[in-house]
C-alpha cells in the first residue's frame, strides 16, 4: 500500500473558492472543499497552496475568506505549479510520494504528473470523495505526523 499522504496542495481559483482572483469572478468558498480541508486537517493532513495568480490579490481572498490559517506553505505566482510542490516539499521536509494535488485545470494536473510522477493528482469536481479514499487516511502513529499549521510559526511563503 502507498503511504498515507502527508500534505495536499491546493489550486485556490476554481477549487477552493469561485471563480479565478486574477479575472475578478472570484466568489464564495465552496461548501465541499471547505469540508474537506477540515476533515483532512483533523486527519493530521497538512494543506498548502500552489496556485496561479497575483500574490497580493490571491492572498488577499485566503484573508478575506478566513482560511488563510488552513494552509501552510503559500506558493502564489505564475510559474509551473510543479515548481512550486518542489519548493513546498522542501519546506515541510517531506518527498513527493506524500505529496497530494488538486486543480480543477486538466492540463495543470498533467504538468504536476508529468514533472513529478510521485505526486497524486486528483481533479477538483471530486473535493467531496477525497476522505473516502484510502489515500487520505490518518497519519499512522508508525509515520511520522507532519507540524500541525496553527500555533506555530508559518513556514515562509517565498
Amino acid at each position: 500500500m502507498r503511504p498515507a499522504l502527508r500534505c495536499l496542495v491546493w489550486e485556490l481559483d476554481n477549487t477552493v473558492w469561485d471563480g479565478a482572483v486574477c479575472d475578478g469572478t472570484s466568489g464564495a468558498l465552496r461548501p465541499a472543499a471547505l469540508h474537506t480541508l477540515n476533515v483532512l486537517g483533523e486527519r493530521g493532513i497538512r494543506h498548502a497552496v500552489a496556485s496561479r495568480g497575483a500574490h497580493e490579490w490571491t492572498f488577499g481572498e485566503l484573508l478575506r475568506h478566513g482560511v488563510c490559517d488552513m494552509f501552510s506553505p503559500i506558493e502564489i505566482g505564475w510559474g509551473p505549479k510543479s515548481s512550486a510542490i518542489s519548493r513546498i516539499a522542501r519546506q515541510l521536509a517531506i518527498g513527493p510520494e506524500v505529496i497530494g494535488f488538486i486543480d480543477d485545470e486538466p492540463v495543470e494536473r498533467a504538468e504536476v504528473a508529468r514533472s513529478l510522477p510521485e505526486v497524486r493528482c486528483f481533479a477538483a469536481r471530486n473535493v467531496d470523495t477525497l476522505p473516502l479514499l484510502p489515500d487520505f487516511r490518518p497519519i499512522s502513529s508508525g509515520e511520522a505526523a507532519p507540524t500541525p499549521p496553527l500555533g506555530f510559526a508559518r513556514v515562509p511563503s517565498r
